[in-house]
């Protein structure tokens, strides 16, 4: 199974999260990185349960994980230790359920402390993006175990350390690829999501309404999604200093 979304396809499920052109950029770069891991769980011969372990601190409700979930039939349970953060995701959802969307995902949402993940039992795959950075340093790698004993694959997300203008102006902790290493040492590590503009642009109602239907955005967005396609061929040592994401993909 392959999962090939754009920032246009996107844009509606940012919206509902009350975030914009940004966000959809993001799951876009990040489903570049999802597909060994869909692959894998693809193939487990049964209904697969999918892990949503924390919600974002600040930038949406992880909407992409409930598209990939909705698309593979999964089982999915989604938890954080914040009502607020889970309500959130939960009116995302079923405001896009009105409309259509994600039909037959019917996700379980837990209130579980970030300490105690072996609460929520064992799973195919679990996901996790914007949470690492608010678990003390050290008690991260006693996380990231935790994390790791739900599922033997899974996928994690964390702000860029790396990228001092990313965490100045989002406001966010972040993570650096040589502590990724440190916290994964098996797991295939990398920098995604480089979009060429801040974090945090704001759009008035109107401004957003024409983003989803305007000719003049369309064309917009068909050029990000090449932009965002092209963000493999960035040397290393530039996305280091660029990219807001790095990541930990393992088991695949």
């Amino acid at each position: 199974m392959k999962w090939t979304p754009s920032i246009k396809s996107l844009y509606p499920f940012a919206l509902a999260e009350g975030e914009g052109i940004g966000t959809a950029y993001e799951y876009v770069a990040k489903a570049r990185v999802l597909d060994g891991l869909i692959s894998r769980v693809s193939t487990v011969g049964r209904r697969p349960r999918i892990v949503v372990a924390g919600l974002p601190q600040k930038y949406g409700t992880s909407l992409d994980f409930a598209i990939l979930a909705q698309q593979m039939g999964a089982e999915t349970v989604i938890v954080d230790e914040r009502p607020s953060a889970l309500e959130r995701a939960r009116n995302a959802i079923e405001s896009l359920q009105r409309t259509g969307a994600l039909p037959g995902l019917h996700p379980e949402f837990r209130q579980v402390s970030l300490s105690a993940l072996a609460e929520v039992g064992t799973c195919d795959a679990v996901l996790s993006s914007e949470v690492l950075q608010r678990v003390e340093p050290p008690l991260r790698r006693d996380w990231v175990m935790a994390l790791r004993g739900l599922a033997s694959t899974g996928a994690l997300f964390v702000p860029n350390a790396d990228n001092r203008a990313h965490l100045d102006i989002s406001g966010l902790p972040g993570v650096t690829r040589s502590e990724m290493h440190a916290l994964f040492a098996d797991a295939r590590l990398a920098y995604v999501d480089m979009p060429p503009f801040p974090p945090g642009i704001t759009r008035n109602p109107e401004q957003r309404q024409k983003a989803s239907s305007g000719a003049m955005e369309a064309m917009a967005m068909r050029v990000l999604d090449a932009y965002c396609y092209a963000e493999r061929l960035v040397p290393d040592p530039l996305k280091k200093r660029v990219a807001h994401i790095v990541c930990a993909v393992w088991g695949v």
